[in-house]
């Protein structure tokens, strides 16, 4: 047994305190036996200087219990697989459905067991004692059982069926209660040979209409040798197993039935909205409207937070309809943040998602096939479609079929609503329209959601904060007009739809390709922005007004006039910049360029063979001093023809060599060294040399031009135009020098 505790294994123990701190302080106060810790900081305290409530504590927790256990371990060897097959009992009730006869006349048993426990405390006994009696008391009827339980409970009641009651009981549990009588489930023939079961199931799932008749022809067909079973045992069989496993087996055959009843929800998508218009839903109605002006669809927006709703009767989902049902909602509501969707063509067109980036709108994609990530809308088509369709005038369903079934009343929502089908209705669009946005405002806007704690959509709504509002409309229609592609400007203006459409405008993008855009109530206009999306002008054929294109004509071509004008002259300064040889500056700018820059010696490595290195032996076999045998007469003859022409090199090196000195900086010391010459000053001789010499390269004569033309200054000051003369001076010059000498 352990001597020695902390105060944090003390603290709460009878006797004492709470918490470690009060430990420690009535520790000292009254003196306790301690020591420090054999690991770690800190104290404990000896078991005997503890109060006696916990010194017992402590000795029943870590003598007695640890005994007692030991000596029930030693008189019930059976207790660890007692144990065991309670465990699997528990695990087998488990799987027991709540309507389960067995389940049920099981809990009828335990009930009665409870109560002979009860009974015998009542007599001062123990339950065996008093089995005789119990049995007596309920057969004559004294025993009061509750209604749940009457018919699962015999009427008679013998000792010997208590006995084997308590003792199943105690060996698994309340599943020992189940009637095992008839219960060969897992048994069968099926069920015991898989492979039999594999071919079996094999065949649901390839076609899950299949009977027990065919499965059954099956068997006899290509497997022969496992035809052991009849054609009853066969259906006995599917329907437990579909029974048995029917979240999966509906998965298999109707997708959609298992997301509305089997897949989980815990959660909520809605729950990130956290205010007005943070996020809508837009989706159509999968059935389209036969009304009396022709087919129509019907598209729904939905804001998730205050679930305002919001349908526009469209000829067809297309970009252009859902752009205006969400223009429809933004006039009301205001500018949502984001906007959830499905993949549908309408939806990921261009034209819709470039109106939701103009304006700034997040637009979120379902991912395909997961129509329940925007049930919202969905829903709420549901909802419109039982409350509002079924009251309209006129309404006599999607065929014969379902005409009877209207009159049978049948299930409304197994008659419309499904994708592909369509609703007839004796209405226009347009009444169709207000009879959507009455039921709308006046219906749903006013009935209590669960979803909004049984609160309204209105009370929602007029609870909730400021908006964002596009105060231009005319801005709001032209962004989200329909896309019309793009077309390149004529002379004639812009073709679309074999009109001409013209503008003065479009005189200065002639030749330009232009995006269009499409107001469906004004044929006759044409939006034109540039490439880069910049208005340009509003384009009209004239032909589609009654105008006369004459006029137009007219307007236009003066219109280009003037910008051609414009043009020249904004050419003509251009071209005063650029006066002469632009090939021969780039050339030179090209030149300059590349002198910069010098290709670095590459890392080499040495090659040798035997042959090169007797080769290098004989070579140096030849080196060290060599007597010409020349006189000294001869020498010295030598070095003075030498001297003469190096001078003679001296004369003819008209620039001196100068390090790292660009043909520009050249140029302006000639410049220095002129107006040096023309202010009197003295020059030494190898600059009067440089002067007259430079001025006959083609290096003088390009950088003369280029700060000529160019307006470029030496020191401040341009290039004077006595400089030109030099260049022609300079043969003359050097003639005169040459003469001289």
């Amino acid at each position: 047994m352990t001597e020695w505790y902390t105060a944090a294994e003390l603290a709460g123990l009878p006797g004492l305190p709470g918490t470690e701190r009060r430990i420690r302080d009535r520790a000292a106060r009254e003196q306790w036996q301690s020591r420090p810790r054999a690991h770690g900081k800190g104290i404990e305290y000896h078991i005997s200087a503890l109060p006696l409530p916990a010194q017992a504590h402590l000795f029943r927790q870590q003598v007695i219990e640890p005994e007692r256990e030991t000596l029930l371990h030693i008189m019930d060897p059976g207790a660890d697989e007692r144990q065991r097959r309670r465990e699997q009992g528990l695990a087998r009730w488990a799987g027991l459905q709540s309507d389960d006869p067995r389940r049920l006349r099981a809990e009828a048993r335990a009930w009665l067991l409870q109560r002979w426990d009860e009974y015998a405390r009542e007599w001062g006994t123990v339950p065996g004692a008093c089995a005789d009696e119990f049995g007596d008391a309920y057969q004559a009827g004294r025993i009061e059982i509750p209604e749940e339980h009457q018919c699962w409970l015999p009427r008679c009641l013998s000792k010997r069926t208590l006995f084997r009651w308590r003792q199943a009981y105690r060996e698994q549990g309340i599943y020992g209660l189940v009637s095992q009588y008839g219960n060969r489930r897992g048994r069968d023939r099926i069920s015991t040979t898989p492979e039999l079961q594999s071919v079996i199931l094999g065949a649901m799932y390839d076609n899950p209409e299949i009977t027990p008749r065919r499965i059954k022809e099956y068997l006899v067909a290509a497997y022969p040798h496992l035809n052991i079973v009849s054609e009853r045992a066969i259906g006995r069989w599917m329907a437990r197993w579909k029974r048995d496993n029917a979240q999966f087996w509906t998965y298999i055959t109707n997708p959609d039935e298992w997301k509305n009843k089997y897949m989980v929800a815990f959660g909520s998508h809605t729950e990130r909205v956290t205010h007005i218009n943070h996020v809508w839903e837009i989706d159509s109605t999968p059935a389209d409207w036969m009304l009396t002006d022709g087919r129509h669809t019907v598209i729904g927006v939905i804001d998730l937070h205050t679930r305002q709703l919001r349908f526009r009767v469209s000829k067809t989902s297309k970009a252009t309809a859902v752009c205006a049902a969400l223009r429809d909602a933004m006039r009301e509501w205001g500018v949502p943040e984001i906007v959830r969707t499905d993949n549908g063509q309408d939806y990921v067109s261009r034209q819709f998602t470039d109106a939701l980036a103009g304006l700034g709108i997040t637009h979120e994609l379902c991912l395909p096939f997961a129509s329940e990530q925007k049930g919202t809308i969905e829903r709420a088509m549901r909802t419109m479609s039982h409350g509002l369709l079924e009251l309209l005038p006129g309404f006599i369903g999607h065929n014969v079929a379902q005409r009877k079934a209207i009159e049978a009343r049948r299930s409304f929502a197994e008659r419309i609503m499904k994708r592909g089908e369509v609703v007839e209705v004796s209405m226009t669009a347009a009444e169709l329209q207000r009879r959507l946005d009455d039921w709308c405002r006046h219906v749903y806007a006013h009935n209590p959601h669960e979803g909004l704690g049984g609160r309204t959509p209105f009370e929602v709504a007029a609870a909730a904060g400021k908006v964002k509002r596009i105060t231009d409309d005319r801005a709001l229609d032209a962004l989200l007009m329909e896309i019309a592609g793009t077309r390149v400007v004529t002379k004639k203006g812009i073709r679309y739809e074999h009109y001409h459409y013209i503008a003065p405008e479009l005189a200065a993008y002639v030749g330009q390709q232009v995006k269009l855009k499409r107001d469906p109530d004004e044929l006759a206009k044409l939006f034109v922005y540039d490439a880069d999306g910049v208005f340009i002008c509003v384009a009209i054929a004239h032909e589609l007004r009654g105008i006369s294109r004459t006029e137009a004509a007219a307007v236009t071509k003066a219109k280009q006039r003037e910008l051609l004008a414009a043009q020249r002259k904004e050419a003509a300064r251009h071209r005063r910049a650029i006066k002469s040889n632009i090939a021969e500056v780039v050339l030179q700018h090209r030149i300059e360029q590349s002198e910069k820059v010098a290709l670095l010696p590459r890392a080499a490595e040495a090659h040798n063979t035997p042959d090169l290195a007797q080769a290098a032996r004989a070579a140096r076999s030849q080196d060290g001093p060599r007597d010409s045998g020349a006189s000294d007469e001869a020498r010295e003859l030598h070095e003075q023809m030498v001297a003469e022409w190096e001078a003679g090199v001296a004369r003819i090196n008209i620039t001196p060599m100068r390090e790292a000195e660009t043909p520009r900086q050249t140029f302006r010391r000639w410049v220095r060294l002129w107006r040096a010459a023309r202010d009197g000053k003295s020059l030494s001789h190898d600059e009067l040399e440089f002067l007259t010499y430079y001025v006959q390269q083609i290096e003088f004569r390009t950088e003369l031009r280029l700060h000529r033309e160019f307006g470029l200054l030496v020191d401040g000051e341009p290039v004077e135009a006595a400089v030109e003369a030099e260049q022609e001076k300079g043969p003359q010059k050097q003639a005169e020098r040459c003469d001289k000498e």
